[in-house]
C-alpha cells in the first residue's frame, strides 16, 4: 500500500512531466502561428518538387506535442457538434476535389495540389481542436501574432535592402534558401509584405494578426504600437484586397454589442438574390460583358493600374466560361489546380496562373458541388455569434478578387470560426443568466 509521501511525489512527477509537454507545445504552437505564412524560406534549397516551408515542419511536430500533453494531462478534447459538422464538410470537400484531380487535364500537379491541399485542411483543423481546448490559448494566439509582427519588420527591412541591391537571387544557407525579392509596381515601387512572398498573402496575414490582437491583446498604449505596425504592413503591401479585408474586420470588431441589429429575412433575401444573379450571369456572355464595360470606370477611380483591374474582370469572366462550358465540366470542373492550363495565354510559362478568385477557381477547377461546399464552409460562422466571425467575413471579401485555398492561416481560421461558435453561445447564454 502506498504510503501519503509516495502518493504526493508521484503526483508531483506526473504534474512536472505534464507542465512540460504544455510549455513546448505552447513554445511550438506560438512558432506555429509566427511562422504560420512563411514561404520565402524553403528548406529544400530550392531543388525540390514544392517549397517545404516552416508550417510543413512544424504542424506534424505540433501535433506529436499536443498529443502528448493532451495524454498527460488526461483532458477529454470534446468536439461541438459544429466542430463535427465542419469535419464532414471539408472531409466532404475535399472527395469532390480528388474526384475533379482523377479526370484533371494535368492529373500528377492536380494529385500534388490536391494532396497539399488535404494536408491543410485536415492539419490545421487538428490544431484547432487542440488550441480551443487550451486553457492559455489567448495568450499563446497574441504571443504568436505580436512574434510574427517582429519577423515581418525583419523580413521588410531585408526586402527593401534586397531592392535597393538588386539582389534578385535567393540566398542559400546550408539547406534552405531564403527568397527575399519584393513584388513591385512597374518595377519601381516595392510591395513590402513581410515574411510572404505574395503582397496580397503578406497583406491578409498582417490582418490575421491584427484581428487577434484586437480580440484577446490587453487595451493600452503598447496594443495600439503593434496595431499601427501591422496596419503599416498592410498598406505597404498596397493590397486593395488585404485593405478591404481589414476594413471589414475591424469595423465588425467594432460594432458587435450595438444597438442594431440585421434583419435575417433581408440577408435571405439578398443571399437568394445573389444566387439568381449569379445564374443569370453564367448563362449570358452579353450581360457579363455589359457588366465589366460598365465597371469599368469605377475600377479606374479604385485602382492606380487600370491593366490589373481589367485583367481581374478578365479572369473572372474567363473563370466562369470554363467552368459553364459543358455540362460535364460544371459537375467535376477541369481538375483542382490547373486553371493555369486554360491561361497561358494570359500567363504564359507560369504554373501558377489562376482566376484570382476563389469562388471562381472552385467552379471552373472541382464543378459547382465545390463552389456550394466553399460558400457553405465560409458563409456558416457568418450566421452565428462568435469571436472568429469578424475575420471570417473579411476572408469572404478577400476571396472575391483573390483566393487562399493554399492558405494555412485560411483553414485555421476557418475551423477556429467553427470550432468557436457553440463556445460563444452558451457563454453568452451563461453571462445573462
Amino acid at each position: 500500500m502506498l504510503k501519503a509521501s509516495e502518493l504526493s511525489s508521484s503526483s508531483n512527477v506526473a504534474l512536472g512531466s505534464w507542465e512540460g509537454w504544455n510549455t513546448i507545445s505552447r513554445v511550438l504552437l506560438v512558432l506555429w502561428i509566427a511562422l504560420l505564412a512563411v514561404d520565402r524560406i524553403d528548406f529544400l534549397g530550392g531543388e525540390g518538387a514544392f517549397i517545404l516551408t516552416p508550417f510543413l515542419i512544424l504542424t506534424p511536430l505540433l501535433l506529436v506535442f499536443e498529443g502528448f500533453r493532451v495524454l498527460e494531462s488526461r483532458v477529454r478534447l470534446q468536439l461541438q457538434r459544429e466542430g463535427r459538422v465542419y469535419l464532414v464538410l471539408v472531409l466532404f470537400f475535399l472527395s469532390i476535389v480528388l474526384i475533379s484531380t482523377l479526370l484533371a487535364q494535368d492529373p500528377l500537379m492536380s494529385a500534388k495540389r490536391s494532396a497539399l491541399l488535404s494536408f491543410l485542411g485536415i492539419g490545421t483543423f487538428a490544431v484547432a481542436v487542440t488550441v480551443s481546448g487550451r486553457k492559455d490559448s489567448r495568450r499563446t494566439l497574441v504571443a504568436g501574432a505580436k512574434l510574427g509582427l517582429i519577423i515581418a519588420i525583419v523580413f521588410g527591412v531585408l526586402e527593401v535592402f534586397t531592392f535597393i541591391s538588386s539582389l534578385s537571387e535567393p540566398f542559400r544557407f546550408g539547406f534552405l534558401t531564403v527568397d527575399l525579392w519584393p513584388h513591385t509596381y512597374y518595377g519601381i515601387v516595392p510591395r513590402i509584405s513581410g515574411q510572404v512572398m505574395d503582397a496580397n498573402r503578406g497583406g491578409l496575414l498582417m490582418v490575421f494578426y491584427l484581428f487577434i490582437l484586437l480580440r484577446w491583446d490587453r487595451p493600452g498604449f503598447r496594443r495600439w504600437g503593434w496595431l499601427t505596425l501591422g496596419g503599416m504592413f498592410i498598406l505597404l503591401s498596397l493590397s486593395r484586397s488585404a485593405i478591404l479585408a481589414g476594413f471589414i474586420t475591424v469595423f465588425l470588431i467594432w460594432s458587435e454589442g450595438r444597438k442594431f441589429r440585421v434583419n435575417r429575412r433581408a440577408v435571405l433575401a439578398v443571399l437568394i438574390g445573389l444566387v439568381v444573379s449569379s445564374g443569370w450571369l453564367m448563362a449570358s456572355s452579353s450581360t457579363r460583358s455589359s457588366i465589366v464595360r460598365g465597371l469599368e470606370p469605377l475600377a479606374q477611380r479604385l485602382s492606380p493600374t487600370e491593366a490589373s483591374t481589367q485583367e481581374h474582370f478578365l479572369l473572372l469572366g474567363r473563370g466562369v466560361e470554363e467552368g459553364a462550358e459543358s455540362v460535364k465540366r460544371a459537375m467535376i470542373g477541369m481538375g483542382y489546380g490547373n486553371s493555369y492550363m486554360e491561361l497561358q495565354d494570359v500567363f504564359p510559362g507560369n504554373k501558377y496562373g489562376n482566376f484570382h478568385s476563389l469562388y471562381v477557381t472552385m467552379l471552373a477547377e472541382s464543378g459547382v458541388f465545390a463552389l456550394i461546399l466553399s460558400l457553405i464552409l465560409l458563409g456558416y460562422p457568418l450566421g452565428l455569434p462568435g469571436a472568429w466571425r469578424p475575420l471570417a467575413a473579411g476572408f469572404v471579401a478577400f476571396n472575391i478578387f483573390y483566393q487562399t485555398l493554399a492558405e494555412p492561416l485560411f483553414w485555421f481560421a476557418l475551423a477556429m470560426a467553427w470550432l468557436t461558435v457553440q463556445q460563444r453561445d452558451r457563454a453568452e447564454s451563461v453571462s445573462r443568466t
